[in-house]
């Protein structure tokens, strides 16, 4: 299981039920213990596959720091649909050094994707943007590994 620096310190459940009133979404439970116990963070190891593209860094997830600066996960939601509107129930929850989010489903049991905003994949389109990454956010915690335990190949976005 991946440790996490520089987060924000744990919230209380009245605090993340209160985020969620605000965001107008139900968060998943894996999710809401996340925000409970570690509040975001950089992760370690911090790599992570994106299907039929590579590997990927992880730079950090958003935790409530009841202050809009950012990282706050509140503000970094205002800022993503400031841009590109994301469809109803999609909190940006992370991002990588290049500036790619990563994407909380909380209308489908709080799947994860990859928001490849900047364009880095060759094809990207509008239309096809986001990829698919793990059905919940357990298991995308549990699938970040160290650089050596990557997959052979070319280095992906997020400065690998």
């Amino acid at each position: 299981m991946p440790t996490f620096s520089n987060g924000f310190g744990p919230v209380s459940a009245a605090t993340v039920n209160a985020a969620e009133k605000r965001l107008g979404i139900t968060l998943p439970a894996d999710y809401k213990q996340f925000l409970c116990t570690t509040n975001g963070g950089a992760p370690s190891p911090a790599v992570f596959a994106v299907p039929q593209c590579g590997d990927v860094l992880l730079d950090f997830l958003y935790g409530l720091r009841g202050v809009p600066k950012p990282l706050d996960l509140e503000q970094e939601q205002s800022y993503a649909q400031e841009f590109d509107p994301l469809p109803a129930g999609f909190l940006v929850i992370g991002q990588d050094p290049g500036g790619n989010a990563l994407l909380l489903d909380t209308n489908d049991g709080g799947a994860v994707y990859y928001w490849d905003q900047v364009g880095f994949y060759p094809g990207t389109t509008l239309d096809g943007n986001t990829y698919p990454l793990n059905s919940s956010f357990t298991e995308f915690i549990e699938s970040l590994r160290e650089l050596s335990d990557a997959e052979p190949g070319a280095p992906a976005a997020g400065g690998l």
